[in-house]
């Protein structure tokens, strides 16, 4: 896979710049919110030293473009939205985003940056096909993917054992209409 672009991609009411070794604080803070691990299937509490290994071995080698959400007016830091497993032969990657405060939610910043991110994934690295695992009783993922372009393709049952009982899981793709 290609190494991540150093660009900012913009918005119209947000921007995605790249991650830097500077957020850890700030995504280490984000990760073990409430409010995003009871929506992340990986619910592990993470330390400073555990994000900067997968800054180092993942980020900085290309395995993952992770960018950081910022708001446009201000360059206030709002989340995360990431590409991972990355498959080559198959020309796609999984997405994953999560906003790190409630002044994020519901104003279509989460929308909007899946849209950025589809963008990137499809013009800038000419990925075929963007997917997304959403637990299936995140209804504002679900609809936030949906509304970024996704569409639901597959839906399972009692797929992950998370918190003493089995949740559902919803899997999402984007495909590049353009390639």
């Amino acid at each position: 896979m290609r190494p991540m672009s150093n660009d900012i991609i913009k918005g119209q009411q947000i921007y995605l710049r790249p991650i830097t070794a500077q957020d850890t604080e700030l995504v280490v803070q984000w990760r073990n919110s409430a409010s995003v691990v009871e929506n992340f299937i990986y619910r592990k509490p993470i330390s400073a030293k555990e994000h900067m290994e997968w800054f180092e071995n993942k980020v900085l080698k290309g395995l993952v473009h992770q960018f950081i959400i910022c708001r446009r007016e201000d360059g206030m830091p709002l989340g995360s939205v990431y590409l991972q497993n990355f498959e080559e032969e198959h020309s796609k990657a999984e997405e994953g985003i999560f906003l790190g405060g409630e002044q994020a939610h519901g104003k279509g910043i989460g929308t909007e940056a899946a849209k950025l991110m589809l963008d990137y994934a499809f013009g800038e690295l000419g990925l075929h096909k963007v997917s997304a695992r959403v637990l299936a009783y995140n209804k504002a993922s679900i609809r936030m993917h949906e509304k970024a372009g996704y569409v639901q393709e597959a839906y399972f049952r009692q797929e992950l054992f998370l918190n003493g009982k089995y949740e559902d899981l919803i899997f999402l793709g984007a495909i590049n209409q353009v390639a």
